[in-house]
């Protein structure tokens, strides 16, 4: 069985990386008080957002999963 390119890999472990990063990035607007005044604690805005975020990242997880 023939091993994938480096370049591969590397874009494989990239790609993971950035779901997890917007899979937390959702997590923690959900958790966090702070939000530099940009999106309110408690509002409706701020929960969409983190919830598409956290799909999102799913999403990208789902897709290299399937690689």
């Amino acid at each position: 069985m023939k091993e994938k390119p480096l370049h591969e890999k590397v874009i494989l472990v990239a790609s993971l990386l950035m779901a997890l990063i917007y899979m937390g990035g959702g997590v923690y607007l959900i958790s966090s008080s702070l939000s530099f005044s940009l999106l309110p604690v408690g509002s409706i805005q701020r929960y969409a957002f983190a919830g598409i975020l956290i799909l999102y990242g799913f999403y990208r997880g789902y897709r290299v999963w399937k690689k």
